[in-house]
């Protein structure tokens, strides 16, 4: 490889990390904070006086964290040797991302379990009438 072809290689991967870097990815339930459904997946996020905490966003990312960094080694892997932009990659990242939380859900990893895992669906966070597990969501910033 001659010099020329090693500097522009160099720029591109140096442009791509620039742009990646201004990049915020955010996971979850994507709206309004006015949304009737972000208050209420708050409310099961962090829990209130009367209902506990059923964190479903942090507590998929801590039980899936091995996966999640080889979601985003992958991606940013290919947004550096050229395959992908910046732009794909963080969208693969937040999809992916996205997927891991549903999947946490649908499995039940939520705890502690709620009187909807008593009823024929037995996956929390899906009957409550907003359907919180469908409304898993990212979006890209910057």
């Amino acid at each position: 490889m001659d010099a020329s072809a090693i500097l522009s290689d160099f720029a591109r991967i140096k442009n791509a990390c620039q742009e990646m870097a201004g990049k915020k990815i955010v996971v979850g339930i994507v709206g309004t904070s006015d949304s009737d459904v972000i208050k209420i997946a708050h409310a099961h996020e962090y829990g209130t006086g009367k209902l506990p905490e059923r964190s479903f966003i942090r507590a998929s990312f801590d039980a899936d964290q091995q996966k999640l960094g080889e979601i985003t080694t992958g991606a940013l892997n290919k947004m550096l040797s050229g395959q992908i932009t910046p732009d794909a990659a963080a969208n693969s990242i937040g999809a992916q991302a996205a997927q891991l939380v549903q999947n946490f859900i649908d499995e039940n990893r939520v705890k502690p379990p709620s009187d909807f895992s008593k009823k024929t669906q037995h996956t929390t966070l899906y009957e409550t009438g907003t359907h919180i597990r469908d409304r898993i969501a990212y979006k890209v910033e910057g």
